[in-house]
């Protein structure tokens, strides 16, 4: 547990190096005094579309839950299978594991958010290999449905591009490539009898041969999760969930007095998405760097915005994009650490530790 803790630590520590950077770049007198002029009632919408983009988000991690056969109920406890009856996850213990992972998020590679699965199997005996696709499938629907946001709207601010930081050759070439990996995956992965072959070949292999179940429990998992019928609906609850930050990233555009306009919000829309694809492609902590970089460089050369203007609309969507969800996790896991991270998940942390050593 101590090793996830460092990592969490450090990803909390790096997030917030950004942001110091962020301050210092935009000095912190124009940022105090675009802040002091911020209508504070701005705020309040800003933070509703927070809150439904975490729950359409959840959404997401309930369906796949349902998916690989963890039934989840309203009253009763959190039980395991049994001969008769699904694994069932009481809805408050699953919205607590789910707002948890938002601070496991910050992780550098997202890897901490591997505790999500580990405490689901803890709790609902579900094996980690047939539950960490889960977690991966949050990861995808959110790229595939940023894609499709920043795609749309890229068509409507291409003639804002030439001439800026970014052209609209790149911005297509990041689109096209990212899209094509994430389908090219897909597509792979649905080709069932290769994929099996290869990890029943992979048996006769020294070290991985000992995973072999696991492996085919795992590929399993994600085959059905990655089905079009669950994708699909999926990923557009996903578009919907990136739409309203988008929706709240052109508020706080406002707020800063810069003139409302449908090119404004194509803008925002697309600057807003281009910077989560940016930041997941970085790998960094929480994403952080490449974000605040991606929107404060798209701010200034795409909507013209003027140095400090961009600058505090980059700590701005920091705080709601990154640090409302820190905080929520945070205060999430202090408050139910015993159901999230009792003494007994050690032990589970233990046999998963000990099944990735060479």
């Amino acid at each position: 547990m101590q090793h996830y803790r460092r990592q969490v630590a450090g990803g909390i520590l790096f997030i917030t190096l950004v942001l110091i950077a962020v301050v210092v770049v935009t000095g912190v007198d124009s940022l105090l005094a675009r802040l002091d002029h911020f209508p504070v009632i701005y705020f309040v919408p800003v933070f509703v579309l927070k809150l439904v983009n975490w729950t359409l988000r959840y959404i997401e991690w309930r369906y796949f839950l349902g998916v690989i056969g963890v039934r989840t109920r309203w009253r009763g406890p959190t039980t395991p299978a049994t001969p008769t009856t699904p694994p069932t996850i009481r809805e408050r213990d699953s919205m607590i594991l789910w707002l948890a992972g938002l601070t496991l998020a910050v992780s550098p590679g997202k890897l901490a958010e591997v505790l999500k699965a580990l405490v689901l199997k803890h709790l609902t005996g579900v094996e980690f290999s047939r539950s960490a696709p889960v977690v991966f499938m949050e990861r995808l629907v959110d790229g595939l449905a940023v894609i499709l946001l920043a795609g749309v709207s890229l068509a409507f601010v291409t003639g804002s591009l030439p001439g800026s930081d970014l052209s609209s050759g790149y911005a297509v070439a990041v689109l096209v490539g990212t899209a094509a990996v994430l389908l090219a995956g897909i597509a792979l992965l649905q080709v069932r009898p290769l994929v099996l072959g290869l990890i029943d070949r992979s048996a006769r292999w020294p070290l991985i041969g000992r995973s072999h179940g696991a492996l085919r429990t795992l590929y399993d998992s994600s085959y059905e999760l990655l089905k079009l019928r669950h994708l699909g609906p999926m990923t557009l609850v996903g578009v919907g969930a990136y739409f309203t930050d988008a929706v709240g990233f052109y508020i706080l555009l406002r707020g800063l007095g810069v003139e409302g306009s449908a090119a404004l919000f194509a803008q925002a829309v697309f600057i807003l998405g281009f910077s989560v694809i940016i930041a997941a492609l970085s790998a960094m902590p929480g994403g952080a760097g490449g974000r605040e970089l991606t929107i404060g460089t798209l701010l200034a050369g795409v909507a013209g915005l003027s140095r400090g203007d961009a600058g505090t609309a980059t700590f701005l969507i920091s705080l709601f994009q990154v640090w409302a969800g820190v905080l929520v996790g945070l205060v999430i896991i202090a408050l139910f650490r015993n159901t999230l991270f009792p003494p007994a998940l050690d032990r589970e942390i233990a046999v998963y530790r000990a099944a990735r050593q060479p």
